[in-house]
């Protein structure tokens, strides 16, 4: 009985020795959701912001341009625009609602309004650069988007040429490119106001 008793206790005290010796199981490492990217287009230089819409103020170049459109919502980036006959000042603002009662000018709800305020008349012309567009991680990449607009000086309302671009991958998310071909071959007769409508699908025809 003791010799049983004697080899019992020496076996649990080697398995305890053997125990201590081995290193302990790695444990899983914890798993940790990586941060979000900032992916909002950054501000215009200038611009002026409240809950609503972010303005920005510019003067058209009659060379034409880039047009930063001040970031909102997490929409931003740039229009390109053809050259202009007169310098005139512009103030762009951008909202995510339709914070100026604008009409709905094509199907649905815009994804964004971007309302215009010229301060004098001015006539651009027939060439634009193909860079730049609105940019938003809310934008899918290979869809089509649609731009409308209209400026109404008086009782006089101008249609710009709708159209439709399709979007690619920026680096603020999707890309809508060429909105600024709207402008082309167009008059403002004097100070007015507009919109420019962006909404989700090819709504007409014509692509930008």
């Amino acid at each position: 009985m003791r010799l049983s008793l004697r080899a019992s206790y020496a076996a649990a005290l080697a398995a305890l020795v053997a125990a201590c010796g081995q290193q302990p199981a790695a444990l899983p490492a914890p798993a940790f959701a990586p941060a979000a990217a900032n992916v909002a287009p950054p501000k215009c230089k200038g611009q002026q912001d409240n809950k609503k819409r972010a303005s920005l103020k510019v003067t058209l170049s009659t060379k034409g341009g880039s047009l930063c459109v001040p970031a909102f919502g997490g929409f931003g980036g740039s229009i390109e625009y053809p050259k202009v006959e007169r310098s005139v000042v512009l103030t762009i603002r951008t909202s995510t609602s339709n914070i100026y009662d604008e009409p709905l000018l094509g199907t649905g709800t815009p994804i964004l309004y971007l309302n215009l305020h010229f301060r004098a008349g001015t006539h651009f012309e027939g060439s634009v650069k193909s860079e730049g567009g609105v940019q938003s991680a809310q934008i899918e990449p290979g869809q089509p988007y649609t731009s409308y607009g209209e400026v109404t000086v008086g009782h006089l309302a101008l249609m710009f040429p709708p159209c439709y671009s399709n979007a690619m991958s920026g680096p603020y998310g999707g890309l809508i490119p060429n909105i600024g071909s709207m402008l082309r071959n167009t008059t403002i007769t004097g100070a007015g106001y507009g919109v420019l409508e962006i909404y989700s699908g090819a709504q007409v025809s014509q692509e930008c």
